[in-house]
């Protein structure tokens, strides 16, 4: 029965729309323009990603960045269209930009992060990601994407800790709670697993109702 009721593990990418240090003090009329205009390509990216047009979008936070080399959050959201359509060395060189410019973007930490992960690079991975959870520690994608790394290294008492953490922040979050219930399947803890695994099926959790359908059938 084992990963039966396995759901495919999907790095959560964040397209961070932020406005801070945009309008920085003591520029002139023709940086602030530009500044301006930087922003409006940025939107426009951002339109362009909502509608799945990746490479519209990367044209637009392109030119956001031509306008403003700074503009941190344009790098993370052209790094996230670049891994939409398979260029993952253009998105690692995006994050890392990102990171340079502002060292504590937490986006810009998870996004690599799960790069490194669809990538197999599993340590830096992890490293990415307990940065963003010390930056932003009641954010709820973290835990579930850290524990989706330590889930693939077999570590399931350490992913089991971050469902557990992600549930006491969102009590509601159905992938929390079948995230766990998996972890308490491959640890052998069924009554605990059917327990979450039930909890995640009420809250509309395809992979928990599946889950325990698969529990219930091996009883």
């Amino acid at each position: 029965m084992n990963g039966v009721f396995r759901s495919a593990l999907i790095a959560v990418l964040l397209l961070t729309v932020s406005s801070a240090g945009l309008a920085a003090p003591r520029k002139s009329a023709s940086e602030l323009a530009a500044l301006a205009k930087a922003r409006e390509f940025f939107d426009k990216g951002s339109l362009y990603a909502g509608q799945k047009k990746d490479n519209s979008a990367i044209e637009a936070y392109t030119k956001a960045i031509e306008l403003n080399p700074e503009f941190v959050e344009a790098y993370t959201a052209r790094g996230t269209m670049y891994v939409r359509t398979g260029k993952h060395e253009r998105a690692l060189s995006d994050f890392n930009k990102a990171l340079l410019v502002d060292r504590n973007n937490v986006s810009a930490y998870n996004n690599r992060g799960m790069l490194f992960f669809r990538q197999g690079n599993y340590g830096p991975a992890v490293e990415d990601l307990s940065k963003a959870i010390t930056i932003s520690p009641n954010t709820v994608t973290y835990y579930l994407n850290r524990a989706a790394i330590y889930t693939a290294q077999k570590q399931h008492e350490k992913a089991l800790a971050d469902y557990t953490i992600a549930i006491g922040i969102e009590p509601s979050n159905a992938d929390a709670y079948a995230g766990r219930g998996n972890a308490c399947f491959d640890l052998g803890r069924m009554d605990q697993a059917a327990i979450d695994l039930k909890k995640a099926c009420s809250l509309g959790s395809e992979a928990g109702c599946k889950g325990l359908k698969a529990i219930t059938k091996g009883k």
